[in-house]
């Protein structure tokens, strides 16, 4: 008698299994960038652009931890998880994308409150640093809440002439902007169709920088031969190597700009 293999329930029985052990691997990767050490620390908030979580905004969170920053790393999806058609609602829904920032502005008080005095920063790619400036605009609107320590926008996607002195007053160390000029499919010609994620069709902050100049803002400047292989210039600011060179100083810095490295 032939004996019959039962595949069918084999495999009925490991899905389960399977799928268990998939959760457990994404929660321990989870805890490796923001478990309760980490998070009694310090918090970075990171802000994808208009694709949500992506290979850039996951970069962006390596270099941070590569650069040896020991808060907590969590990436805030802040648009609608649609393909296609969704990158074109991301990047003009201006009170969905303002509303999204008042719930991260919620949460940032709440961990405020859960633990004072520890520091706070946001990093915002593309049409995420847009958002970061608007949750800080919000969180100036909530009875209680403290300035975090700054801002770090990516290649944003925000109007170049856009007012940043609210945004400057939740700050304590300021804003840094990241911008890149060779940026001009993105943040030159996408934008000048679809508008920027504050509704203007001018120049972008992340091409060229910030028309207006403040005390707190700071303006620098990524070119294609900063880094080692060729990256579209849109996602060049979030190469982890760059950013694990450069984080540190920034983050350690009681006051920005940090100083300059020694010989």
């Amino acid at each position: 008698m032939k004996t019959r293999t039962h595949v069918g329930g084999s495999w009925r029985m490991m899905v389960p299994a399977l799928v268990v052990l998939g959760l457990l691997a994404a929660g321990c990767d989870l805890m490796e960038f923001s478990g309760p050490e980490r998070s009694a620390r310090g918090l970075v908030v990171i802000l994808p652009g208009i694709e949500g979580e992506s290979l850039a905004n996951h970069n962006i969170r390596k270099g941070i931890y590569d650069a040896g920053v020991p808060y907590a790393l969590e990436i805030y999806s802040w648009g609608f998880p649609i393909p296609g058609i969704g990158l074109i609602v991301n990047q003009t829904d201006m009170e969905g994308n303002r509303r999204s920032a008042a719930r991260l502005a919620e949460r940032i008080v709440q961990y405020q409150r859960e633990y004072p005095g520890k520091p706070v920063y946001l990093v915002g790619h593309s049409g995420g640093g847009g958002v970061a400036v608007f949750t800080l605009e919000e969180m100036g609107r909530i009875p209680g809440a403290k300035p975090i320590e700054g801002v770090f926008l990516l290649s944003a996607s925000i109007s170049a002439d856009y007012p940043l002195g609210a945004a400057l007053r939740m700050t304590r160390r300021g804003l840094v902007n990241v911008y890149n000029p060779q940026d001009v499919g993105l943040l030159g010609a996408s934008t000048a169709i679809f508008g920027n994620v504050d509704g203007g069709h001018g120049d972008s902050a992340g091409r060229t920088g910030f028309m207006r100049r403040h005390p707190k803002l700071f303006e620098k400047m990524v070119t294609s031969d900063m880094v080692s292989m060729p990256t579209d210039p849109h996602y060049l600011a979030t190469n982890a190597d760059l950013i694990a060179k450069h984080a540190p100083g920034w983050v350690r810095s009681e006051k920005w700009p940090p100083p300059r490295p020694g010989p």
